[in-house]
């Protein structure tokens, strides 16, 4: 079984695919309200451990 850092890290390639093509499709935007920018850094392994970093940050 798999921790919970994994679920953090997709499978190469494939994973952040599908993540892109998700962001490009509305399937994220439209749970976020109007007031956001909807402008995004591009998706990769280098933007997701930051992200994983600053939330292990709060927690």
């Amino acid at each position: 079984m798999a921790g919970p850092a994994a679920a953090v890290h997709p499978p190469k390639g494939k994973g952040l695919v599908e993540l892109e093509e998700t962001i490009h499709n509305g399937g994220f935007w439209r749970l976020v309200p109007e007031s956001v920018p909807r402008v995004y850094a591009r998706v990769d392994r280098k933007l997701l451990a930051h992200v994983e970093d600053c939330l292990r940050r709060l927690t």
